[in-house]
């Protein structure tokens, strides 16, 4: 997995100081981050079960919503795709930082 375009990605997405959050994509541009969300987020789902992090409640609650999102078939609307794509964005971030301070990944966030 590259981590670094995942981030570049992310930040593109949910913005940064120097980029506003997009409020339009076209569906290739989706399909695209999509798939790339959907593959990071399963690494990290795999990461973590592999080394028992869902006996940790709050790394369970993160694992479930990621495999629940990994599963939604993006929205056709703009706005709708959007929003699911920020949400695996999200849990993508939260996963990588719980995952982090457990000891179980190290250095993912710092890309």
């Amino acid at each position: 997995m590259d981590w670094k375009q995942v981030y570049r990605s992310l930040d593109r997405l949910l913005g940064e100081d120097d980029h506003p959050q997009p409020t339009h994509i076209d569906h290739d541009a989706a399909e695209e981050l999509a798939q790339r969300f959907r593959g990071a987020v399963m690494q990290l789902v795999h990461r973590g079960l592999r080394d028992d992090a869902d006996r940790d409640p709050e790394a369970a609650r993160l694992i479930a919503l990621a495999r629940e999102l990994r599963d939604e078939e993006l929205p056709s609307g703009a706005q709708q795709a959007l929003g699911l794509l920020r949400r695996l964005g999200a849990v993508t971030v939260e996963l990588v930082d719980r995952l982090e301070s457990m000891g179980i990944i190290e250095g993912v966030s710092k890309c």
